[in-house]
């Protein structure tokens, strides 16, 4: 299979650190699709944060869209495309949790939704976390931090109870690095 060739790419809309495009392609066989929508953001990163008595940080919240709470991995957007995403993990745990770790494990990406979205979520092992500070949310940041035994925590995403299918992802990409520390 080979790449789409973009013929024309226009801006719908813009906010933020949201962009709606249209983009017209070319298909390898040739067949023009004349529309087809990507929404573009920052990319993203969420970080599995476990405490020196094993312990993992989540932040319970309400998303608006789906009307219910959810329990996550801390986590947010990085600041601009250029932006570290280590750097940006640490920055966010300490922000939604006043939480900081003495140690930050890369675990690889994921895109949470290619056919529509062109970013990535970056997902981070940050062992060792020590509470430092109380939250520092931003305005509209409406969130509790919750810890729980991070066994605990493995046998809810593995019983399906993380309904946030890009937490449940970002759990899948640190459980190699986990079980080879021995947290699991």
């Amino acid at each position: 299979m080979s790449r789409w060739k973009t013929l024309k790419s226009t801006e719908l809309f813009t906010a933020g650190w949201f962009r709606l495009r249209v983009d017209e392609c070319e298909l390898p066989d040739k067949r023009v699709m004349p529309k087809y929508y990507v929404m573009e953001f920052n990319d993203w990163v969420n970080v599995i944060a476990v405490t020196k008595d094993k312990q993992i940080i989540l932040v319970e919240q309400y998303r608006h869209a789906a009307g219910e709470m959810f329990l996550e991995l801390p986590g947010g957007t990085l600041d601009s495309r250029t932006e570290d995403p280590g750097a940006a993990g640490a920055r966010e745990l300490l922000e939604e949790t006043g939480y900081r770790p003495a140690e930050m494990i890369d675990c690889g990406p994921h895109y949470p939704n290619p056919a529509l979205q062109s970013n990535r979520m970056h997902t981070f092992l940050a062992l060792d976390c020590e509470k430092v500070a109380e939250p520092d949310l931003d305005p509209f940041e409406d969130l509790q931090v919750r810890t729980m035994p991070l066994t605990e925590a493995h046998r809810k995403w593995e019983d399906g109870e993380f309904l946030h299918s890009i937490i449940s992802a970002s759990f899948s990409r640190t459980l190699k690095r986990l079980r080879e520390r021995g947290l699991l």
